[in-house]
């Protein structure tokens, strides 16, 4: 009988290409904290962390060719960034779009790597508090207030091109920000 114990993950990822549970066993009882605390750091809720491991290391065992896997703690540190953003993704991908209805208009950019809703929605306001009061205004009755641009212009006594030329302006900075922040975030995990 193998002492699993001592083996190298190298060579336990050739027992697990063979579908050696006890293989499998070992690799997970020597990386699961780790897995399970970066889990915990970013979704903050230990049930859904548990699952994140789970789906990890299951993934792990139906890889295809695990003796190709050269490092198996960046391996594990990648599975964990994708399994985390996945999650993030299809939990708050519908608050992007209902809190703040800014995030339709920027379809464009892989708002998957987004991980920290507060942090973007606070950051798009400072953004939007840089802006003449005048830019402002029409931006919130557009995205707040759902208003057209015919009702703002009446409401401010402007030309309904006058509010989408705003609306242009506002989103072509915002898509700016918010290209920075995802390029910050994918790097931060």
């Amino acid at each position: 009988m193998k002492a699993y114990e001592s083996i190298p993950d190298s060579e336990l990822l050739l027992y697990l290409a063979e579908k050696d549970h006890t293989a499998f066993t070992e690799l997970y009882t020597r990386h699961w904290k780790v897995v399970y605390a970066i889990c915990l750091n970013r979704i903050k809720e230990p049930a859904i962390a548990e699952d994140l491991v789970q789906d990890i290391f299951l993934s792990l065992w139906t890889h295809a060719q695990p003796q190709n896997i050269r490092n198996l703690e960046a391996y594990l540190f990648q599975a964990t960034k994708f399994s985390i953003i996945k999650h993030i993704n299809k939990s708050q991908k519908h608050l992007y779009t209902n809190e703040y209805g800014l995030f339709d208009q920027l379809e464009d950019y892989n708002l998957d790597e987004v991980l920290h809703y507060k942090w973007v929605k606070e950051l798009i306001f400072q953004e939007v508090e840089k802006l003449p009061l005048k830019t402002q205004l029409i931006f919130r009755y557009s995205r707040q207030d759902h208003l057209n641009s015919k009702e703002i212009a009446d409401k401010l006594d402007i030309s309904p091109r006058t509010v989408e030329n705003q609306i242009s302006k506002v989103l072509k900075i915002l898509r700016k920000v918010v290209k920075t922040i995802i390029f910050f975030a994918f790097f931060s995990i």
